[in-house]
């Protein structure tokens, strides 16, 4: 018995491993039909100037949210240097710069927030509604 527990704890996570791939195959995936109505290809949202900046908006509010989470993440592994720098200088000053690091994250996602404004008073957009 104690022959079996060993080799369940000592494989038993490899053979999970390779027996999950041949159980997920063996679930019933539907074949793509083609398109009804081929010919009738739907036009993008660039044909105007508010389409324009409904795309820049959406692409630079992307841009922040991917930002500010990345921020939050160099924040939090400042602290991690910080709390195991235990008062040696090159670690401190490791996650100094880290968090200069989180700092511009934020300016540059600060920055992604105006740039459809600007984009738009460029465009002369002052009529249409923006971000």
């Amino acid at each position: 018995m104690n022959k079996l527990k060993g080799f369940a704890s000592k494989f038993g996570l490899s053979i999970l491993s390779l027996t999950l791939p041949v159980l997920a195959s063996a679930q019933n995936i539907p074949v793509p039909q083609p398109p009804q109505n081929a010919g009738n290809v739907p036009q993008g949202h660039l044909t105007s100037l508010q389409g324009v900046l409904n795309t820049v908006c959406t692409v630079f509010d992307w841009a922040f949210y991917f930002l500010v989470a990345l921020a939050v993440i160099f924040i939090i592994i400042a602290a991690f240097k910080y709390l195991t720098a235990a008062g040696n200088p090159e670690a401190v000053q490791g996650a100094g710069n880290t968090l200069l690091y989180a700092a511009v994250a934020v300016g540059v996602a600060l920055l992604a927030r105006a740039v459809p404004l600007i984009v738009a008073s460029f465009l002369g957009a002052n009529g249409l509604t923006t971000c």
